[in-house]
């Protein structure tokens, strides 16, 4: 407030000042305090919410897709996307709210967060005409999960029902039965990673080497692109892997085993391929034929 002061009283006190120019740029050019972009944050915040709000009582109709996860602190957040579809046929996809489960994450518990969600911003449940969800347990179980409650529910208008491809994907791909593979890997990299001198003597011999990559990557569960992303790095740092074990007093048989490699080498190019398709399945604007015709792509490219 106080800058927008100071411009306005500079037009007029600066009119006939040689460096009126100079000096109104430096005024322009001064740094707002905290408070003040704090303020702008929150300002742009509501106003994205307020045309959130505005598009879904415009629009016709909307679908949403539900995810449930944990972040770093151990807080469960449900995130709830939305698409929505107008008269004119345009389509906008947004994110509309992340929801802490703070104590349990059973389905009446989801139920009960996104109710109140509902009521507090409310939002037009007689223009929803699905849901997708991750196909979590408490989010699709038959009689006590979300999509039950919801359906049990009279202010619930009945909607259709699915299974996020992504998901259905990755569940596909735990089909591919290499846990001898995966267990050498993930015991290696906790090996290398679980003791700080370990870890900073592995990068140093990396950096001695003049390898590509500096480091060894953690495998979560929870990260669709984790495994592949792990094991490929694995592999280009293999003999540097296979030094630091034997200098360490590790021996792990798998490594200099001929058939063992060659299952490790499969492996990285299956989840590597596997990651490819996860990327050309995300993002926004995609519909479910498109979707489709990607899987059908990728599983021709598996015939011989």
């Amino acid at each position: 407030m106080v800058k927008e002061a100071m411009i306005s009283a500079g037009e007029s006190l600066f009119g006939d000042h040689k460096d009126k120019s100079a000096l109104m740029s430096s005024i322009k050019g001064l740094q707002l305090s905290h408070q003040t972009v704090a303020r702008r944050v929150e300002q742009i915040s509501d106003n994205l919410e307020s045309q959130l709000h505005q598009d879904l009582q415009s629009c016709e109709y909307f679908s949403l897709q539900l995810d449930e996860s944990t972040n770093i602190s151990d807080v469960a957040q449900l995130c709830v996307f939305v698409r929505m579809i107008f008269g004119d046929f345009t389509v906008k996809e947004e994110f509309v709210k992340q929801l802490p489960l703070l104590e349990r994450t059973r389905g009446d518990d989801i139920f009960n967060v996104f109710l109140k969600f509902v009521k507090e911003s409310n939002l037009p449940l007689s223009k929803r005409v699905a849901i997708t969800t991750d196909g979590a347990p408490s989010i699709t179980g038959r009689n006590n999960g979300f999509l039950a409650l919801c359906a049990k529910d009279e202010s619930f208008p009945s909607v259709l029902f699915y299974h996020c491809i992504i998901h259905q994907e990755a569940l596909c791909a735990k089909v591919l039965k290499f846990d001898h593979v995966m267990n050498v890997v993930t015991h290696v990299v906790n090996f290398i990673r679980s003791s700080s001198t370990r870890h900073r003597l592995f990068r140093n011999l990396l950096n001695v080497s003049d390898t590509e990559h500096g480091d060894v990557i953690f495998h979560a569960d929870i990260r669709c692109l984790s495994r592949g992303k792990t094991l490929e790095r694995f592999f280009c740092l293999l003999d540097e892997v296979r030094d630091f074990l034997k200098s360490s007093g590790q021996y792990y048989q798998e490594l200099d085993e001929i058939s063992s490699l060659l299952d490790l080498a499969f492996l990285t190019d299956m989840t590597s391929k596997l990651n490819e398709l996860k990327l050309e399945l995300q993002g926004k604007d995609r519909n479910i034929s498109s979707m489709i015709s990607v899987v059908n792509a990728f599983q021709k490219k598996l015939k011989p």
